[in-house]
């Protein structure tokens, strides 16, 4: 092997490692920085917004996508997802809805790895007809409604004032999930003004 030879692989073991570190530290940038834009709203933001406090919560179980049991103040309660609305399980008829098993998995892979749950209330009625807690539920410091929305697991639904204070932001995230066609929004009608329609997707 002479000079010349040494010499070029010398150059282009160079340039081999100059282009792999680039991209490793490219994308570890790009990743640093998709993991702060990620997510619209934060505790702060929504405590703020609502003059509420966070509450913390630990895991039980869960019923659906936005339905589960969380221990509040040494308590078990039911908890109602605010504005956002998951196929159902039909439990009683053993036939849930198309995305209804998706979204009820992704709750609880979610609930259940999560380090830290806080519950934060808006500024109307704190509990439902029948008797379940309506709250934004934060996890590890994201909202649990926010990640349904944005995986296409849940759609903005019953929208009761004065416990809309998120609305706008939560519509915002929805329709890029829509945009997207993600999971419920693939076929344009399952979501119709009164709720699923199984049947558009199973016929």
């Amino acid at each position: 092997m002479n000079v010349a030879d040494i010499k070029t692989i010398i150059t282009s073991g160079t340039v081999l490692l100059a282009v792999v570190l680039y991209l490793i530290f490219s994308n570890t940038g790009t990743k640093e920085t998709k993991q702060e834009d990620e997510y619209k709203i934060t505790p702060q933001y929504a405590m703020d917004a609502t003059g509420n406090q966070l509450i913390e919560a630990q895991y039980v179980s869960t019923n659906d996508g936005d339905t589960f049991r969380l221990q509040v103040d040494g308590k078990e309660k039911r908890i109602r997802l605010l504005m956002v609305d998951t196929p159902e399980m039909n439990y009683e008829e053993n036939n849930p809805m198309p995305y209804a098993e998706e979204a009820k998995d992704y709750t609880v892979k979610v609930l259940e790895n999560a380090s830290k749950i806080e519950i934060l209330h808006d500024l109307g009625p704190q509990t439902d007809r029948y008797g379940r807690l309506l709250t934004y539920v934060f996890v590890d410091d994201v909202l649990l409604q926010e990640l349904l929305l944005s995986e296409g697991y849940a759609a903005v639904r019953f929208i009761h004032e004065p416990n809309n204070t998120l609305e706008e932001e939560l519509r915002e995230i929805e329709s890029i999930a829509k945009e997207k066609k993600l999971n419920i929004w693939k076929e344009a009608n399952y979501l119709q003004k009164d709720g699923f329609h199984p049947e558009v997707i199973e016929n």
